[in-house]
């Protein structure tokens, strides 16, 4: 079975080059951006701690960009995705939201610029951690400084992934 697998995929390869359908990440964040907070979201009757976080997966295949952003709510303790808390703060009732196709992308150094959804939004990788990072959101009137409490704004360079 093992070398049928491995034949398929010698086969498969150099048609996903000329292709040009091998992605690679070239831009991967996720981030909280609010103070952690209390709410019983599984109504067990006892406060659990929770943070709202925000996924950003950028890929690039040939010249092309694509990707997602999404916002949901975590458990700090458990560090998994939450519901409950959706109906409150207007996220959506799956555990890690809707994944909102990225497009406009623009990389220059180690700052993003992309569309999800309604919004722009402009990420700023400033090292290792979230304390240098930046985050802003252009809601179509005016940018918002995003105030990060947490994760890591990754911004790869294409020379880091041996082009």
């Amino acid at each position: 079975m093992k070398k049928k697998w491995m034949i398929f995929s010698l086969l498969l390869f150099p048609w996903l080059l000329i292709s040009g359908e091998i992605k690679t990440i070239v831009v991967q964040a996720k981030i909280a951006y609010a103070k952690p907070m209390e709410f019983d979201y599984d109504k067990d009757g006892k406060q659990n701690r929770i943070q709202m976080w925000a996924n950003v997966i950028i890929k690039k295949s040939a010249e092309k960009y694509s990707g997602y952003f999404n916002r949901f709510m975590q458990d700090i303790d458990t560090q998994k995705a939450v519901l409950g808390y959706a109906d409150i703060n207007m996220l959506p009732n799956k555990p890690y939201g809707e994944k909102l196709p990225v497009s406009e992308v623009e990389i220059h150094g180690k700052t993003v610029l992309f569309k999800a959804g309604s919004k722009y939004y402009i990420l700023i990788d400033g090292g290792e951690g979230y304390k240098n990072d930046t985050a802003i959101v252009n809601d179509g009137i005016r940018d918002y400084m995003v105030k990060l409490y947490g994760g890591d704004i990754s911004i790869i360079k294409e020379s880091e992934h041996g082009k």
